[in-house]
């Protein structure tokens, strides 16, 4: 449970714990995966003054998007990086426009710079040679005055798929990561629909999870209204019979006395409740719906770039220990994107089936005994991994049991095992995919 919801080196693929991780998966997902042909890898960020167009692309899609005149068509040499920028800036500033809060903003390159390839993955690269493998990399910043609420943009270039087994080789469709207000999200632009607009979400955490109901409090033996009514009716009733009220009358004035308490005051005072009985028992479906939320709700923690704000939205969903080992998971795996390269993110989460199987009590780490329940769950995970300018989707399914506890802050999953995990895609190939460790499968 540990790595619930990350994409581990074997798992999807070139995400690793280390360059050698990665090489070692691109090779063993080259016929699963090639990645000859024309790519980009384009990635989105608002920050405080501009917003920032991160782009990665081979010499094949920099070919087919504009005309570079170099000495060797197989690669750029440094010195012609100073011809290259302002016709990159042209390019983008005409053919890509970026509307911030509805005004159009041009471009500032920066960062022009060349990779160092390794040669290794030469063979990877059958029908486009070095120029597949070799890339230019650079920023394109568009300032920003003040925080916008809409951010939109329309991407230009979709050279033809050259690994398509059709004829007429179709358009790219092109993986884009979007970074703002804190949030990541992934979008894929095609030429069908090429533009896409952000627009600053509303609310805090609690307006992108699923609301998780209260755990049901214990209730007292006597409740406070109970008692209150009876003490206004024997008041009432002694009013009534000390000024002589014949009986009938004195009932009734005690009776009147208690309704109108009740009515003002249903609740009652909390000291005049008496004794405690323990919480009635979760209905299957309400016991169901509420794990299905938590589980949600710790799968979107994903979603945010601070470690902060992962932890805030962990701490949502589940407890004690498990929350440290969860959150270390997670972490791990941004400290492997951030060497690898690889985008990886969980797309979708859905519940197949979910099964109660007990209610009761546990006790907590502090010795405190609390309400929980046990589930028996079925679910499946779409992950989506991008590297080199593709994407690649994989489904997974597991079956897992969950203590879910009612902690002070409301339900938490407190405990979890995973009993079985499985792929359940196609996958893009017939070839049959490398068989991951139980730790690296994990979602």
């Amino acid at each position: 449970m540990a790595a619930l919801g990350v994409f581990l080196c074997t798992t999807l693929p070139a995400l690793g714990s280390s360059n050698s991780c990665e090489r070692t998966a691109i090779s063993a997902n080259a016929a699963l995966h090639p990645q000859d042909g024309p790519h980009v890898d384009l990635r989105f960020r608002l920050d405080k003054e501009a917003f920032v167009a991160s782009l990665s692309m081979n010499l094949v899609f920099l070919d087919w998007m504009i005309e570079v005149p170099r000495e060797d068509t197989e690669r750029i040499d440094p010195s012609e990086l100073a011809v290259l920028g302002p016709r990159l800036e042209a390019y983008f500033a005409a053919q890509m426009p970026v509307e911030i809060d509805g005004v159009r903003v041009a471009p500032i390159l920066r960062d022009l710079r060349l990779n160092d390839p390794d040669e290794v993955l030469l063979p990877l690269f059958p029908i486009s040679g070095w120029r597949g493998l070799r890339k230019v990399e650079f920023f394109l910043d568009y300032p920003v005055k003040s925080a916008p609420d809409t951010i939109s943009v329309v991407w230009p270039a979709y050279p033809p798929d050259l690994l398509s087994v059709l004829p007429s080789k179709p358009p790219l469709e092109i993986a884009v990561e979007w970074t703002a207000d804190g949030l990541r999200s992934q979008h894929t632009f095609t030429r069908a629909e090429p533009g896409y607009t952000w627009r600053r979400p509303t609310g805090g955490i609690e307006a992108r999870l699923e609301r998780v109901p209260v755990p049901p409090a214990p209730q007292p033996l006597i409740p406070a209204w109970m008692t209150l009514s009876i003490v206004v009716f024997i008041a009432g009733f002694v009013a009534a019979a000390i000024a002589r009220r014949p009986p009938r009358t004195a009932l009734g004035s005690g009776l009147l006395a208690a309704v109108v308490v009740i009515v003002l005051r249903p609740s009652g005072p909390a000291f005049l409740a008496f004794g405690t009985r323990a919480p009635r028992e979760l209905p299957a479906a309400d016991a169901t719906a509420t794990f299905e939320a938590l589980q949600a709700n710790l799968y979107r923690a994903f979603d945010y770039e601070q470690e902060s704000a992962i932890y805030d939205a962990l701490a949502r969903s589940v407890s004690g220990g498990l929350l440290e080992e969860t959150y270390l998971g997670v972490r791990r795996a941004l400290v492997m994107e951030e060497e690898g390269g690889a985008m990886s993110r969980v797309v979708a989460v859905r519940p197949v089936r979910t099964g109660l199987v007990s209610q009761g009590e546990i006790a907590l780490d502090d010795g405190r005994r609390v309400r929980a329940f046990k589930v028996e769950a079925t679910w499946q995970v779409d992950g989506r991994v991008t590297h080199w300018g593709h994407s690649h989707d994989r489904t997974n399914e597991y079956d897992g049991r969950f203590t879910v506890a009612a902690e002070e802050g409301g339900w938490r999953i407190h405990d979890a095992e995973i009993t079985r995990q499985e792929r359940v895609d196609t996958g893009d190939s017939p070839a049959p995919a490398p068989q991951p460790s139980a730790e690296d499968e994990e979602l």
